[in-house]
């Protein structure tokens, strides 16, 4: 990607798995990248002594089983969670149909993948500047894996949101944007 774009000192954002991306990307190639804004990430979603990252590994074995037997209804159901503002059904409905017209074959291969991978030994080998922007109430990566990761990244810092939910791109986009732009600044 970086040598089809001719890309050097650029800036990655990247959303939950995305973040993770850019950060295996970050360490891959550190000349490329001059920032990584990492939007609700997690290197790991399995709870485990010393280590909160959300799911029970029951849960998130039956999160697996559910997505594998019936993707779509998962899909609907889940999608308002996720998005975590109920107070406006609409962004819930928004994400649940983003979901939907996923290859449901895919989806299920992605998320097997994504929950199921452990990143946490990666984070201290990428010394790119980047930010970590966490939100409230966040059901995919709680707050506990934001201070985890800044604590292992050597030059990471963390923002707090006041948002709620797993997509703050979408449910407070001027907040998403306001502090992107802070740490750019800087």
């Amino acid at each position: 990607m970086f040598d089809a774009l001719n890309l050097e000192s650029a800036t990655f954002v990247g959303h939950s798995v995305g973040a993770m991306i850019g950060l295996l990307a970050a360490i891959q190639r550190p000349q490329c990248l001059s920032s990584l804004i990492m939007l609700c990430p997690s290197p790991y979603y399995v709870d485990e002594p010393g280590y909160v990252g959300g799911f029970t590994p029951t849960d998130l074995e039956e999160l697996l089983e559910v997505v594998d037997s019936n993707f779509l209804g998962w899909s609907r159901a889940t999608a308002p969670i996720i998005m975590g503002n109920p107070e406006r059904p609409e962004l819930g409905q928004a994400l649940g149909a983003s979901f939907c017209r996923t290859d449901p074959a895919i989806a299920k291969r992605f998320a097997r993948v994504t929950f199921l991978s452990d990143h946490r030994a990666d984070l201290p080998l990428c010394g790119t500047r980047s930010l970590v922007m966490q939100t409230r109430a966040d059901m995919i990566a709680p707050e506990e894996v934001g201070a985890y990761i800044v604590g292992r990244m050597p030059n990471a810092e963390l923002a707090l949101m006041d948002a709620t939910g797993h997509c703050p791109h979408m449910s407070a986009p001027a907040e998403t944007i306001a502090t992107i732009e802070r740490f750019l600044e800087r």
